[in-house]
């Protein structure tokens, strides 16, 4: 659990970001030298990889909806896990709301799946891949990396975890703190560098938005309210914690397209706020 983990320096060391205003997360990248015009002369296609849904379920349906304004994108697909449920946010909002996007799904569950059964799938390559779907460099995820190696892919971004940091006795915890070496998203990163991918990976953790299907947890507490109990907290309830909008992770996904060779640079990013809250003010 992540409960009260903050990283203090969110996603800063880029050497051509320009601007981080968070409550809302917005992180903004320049453009590319000669403005709009000499930007949008690259026009690619993006795939996503969506999971079933859960704490990440939204990212994908939002930065879809961020990609479809961005010059530099000319089609969008989703590679949806067939294992989600379309009666339910945000898969049931995908018709109405990103009606151009191509959604394809596969079981993206199945380990067996590899390069070539991804690509018979998705019949055509990809300039930018968005993993928000991945635990491990096994099945799916491996043939996503894969993949896009195959394509040329200018890009790979890779939505991991800040669940893969090993919390020791230093809170608000630094970004030094040493990552679980054993974690799937650690993996999976240290493949795709290997794999000689340019690679980004973004680590956020504690995602809400109002096309969340992740609510069950929540409804424990609204059980407790409406009959007037106490909610108990792990003590003494002053600890930090950060919460970030669905819609402001996906424009920090979306940002690698304003300065692809600066993200890479980088490679990795933790994702927060500034604004915490204490566990009682929750």
């Amino acid at each position: 659990l992540m409960l009260g983990i903050f990283f203090p320096t969110y996603i800063i060391n880029l050497t051509a970001l320009t601007m981080v205003s968070f409550q809302k997360v917005i992180v903004v990248l320049p453009l590319i030298a000669g403005g709009a015009s000499a930007f949008s002369l690259s026009m690619s296609s993006a795939l996503i990889v969506q999971n079933k849904g859960g704490g990440h379920g939204e990212l994908g349906f939002q930065l879809a909806k961020n990609l479809q304004s961005n010059p530099k994108i000319t089609s969008i697909t989703i590679l949806q896990d067939s294992a989600c449920n379309d009666a339910k946010e945000p898969f049931v909002s995908y018709a109405s709301d990103i009606p151009n996007v191509n959604i394809i799904k596969a079981d993206l569950a199945d380990e067996s799946m590899n390069a070539a059964d991804m690509q018979s799938l998705l019949k055509q390559p990809f300039d930018y891949v968005w993993d928000n779907s991945s635990k491990g460099a096994v099945g799916a995820g491996k043939a996503v990396i894969d993949s896009a190696k195959e394509w040329n892919s200018k890009l790979l971004t890779y939505v991991s975890s800040a669940g893969i940091y090993q919390p020791n006795d230093v809170f608000p915890m630094p970004e030094t703190t040493p990552i679980k070496e054993s974690a799937g998203q650690v993996q999976y990163e240290k493949y795709a560098i290997e794999s000689g991918l340019p690679f980004v990976s973004f680590r956020p953790q504690y995602i809400y938005g109002e096309k969340s299907n992740k609510w069950d947890y929540i409804d424990w507490y609204f059980d407790r309210l409406v009959r007037g109990e106490t909610l108990p907290i792990p003590a003494p309830g002053t600890q930090k914690v950060s919460l970030t909008n669905s819609a402001d992770v996906a424009s920090l996904l979306a940002s690698v397209l304003n300065d692809e060779a600066a993200a890479v640079e980088q490679t990795f990013f933790n994702c927060g706020t500034d604004e915490l809250c204490e566990y009682d003010e929750v």
